[in-house]
């Protein structure tokens, strides 16, 4: 009988671009961002083209003057089709996974929260111990 692999019912941190063009928060990642499960939030989000990485901040946290925040619903959904576009993922790619990689991490604003594009090694991974 082979060996039984057990699976942790921990929700990892991750956010997905799906097919609908529509950005989802994970359960985990709620966690992290301190945004409600249920109920609709807001948050900002950014988008490094060299390391393939979202960067989201809560309103309340990160101020940004003249930017106005996505809507998410209460299925942690946000439909984000000119994001989409605008970052250049091919339709035929959709859905992409984004990993939670760090709070405040690289470049990005204190009190952010970064997502790399998966199974990607960004040029600035290269001297990382962690990866």
């Amino acid at each position: 009988m082979p060996p039984i692999d057990w699976i942790s019912s921990q929700a990892p941190e991750f956010i997905t671009f799906d097919a609908q063009k529509r950005l989802c928060v994970s359960s985990g990642a709620t966690a992290i961002l301190n945004v409600p499960k249920t109920g609709d939030f807001t948050l900002h989000v950014g988008y490094d083209s060299v390391n393939q990485r979202l960067v989201l901040a809560k309103p309340d946290v990160v101020k940004l003057p003249n930017v106005i925040p996505f809507k998410f619903d209460k299925r942690r959904y946000c439909h984000v089709r000119e994001l989409v576009r605008k970052i250049n993922v091919p339709e035929e790619e959709l859905p992409v996974r984004f990993e939670y990689v760090g709070k405040d991490y690289a470049d990005s604003p204190q009190g952010s929260h970064v997502f790399q594009l998966a199974d990607y090694s960004a040029p600035d991974d290269a001297g990382r111990a962690d990866k």
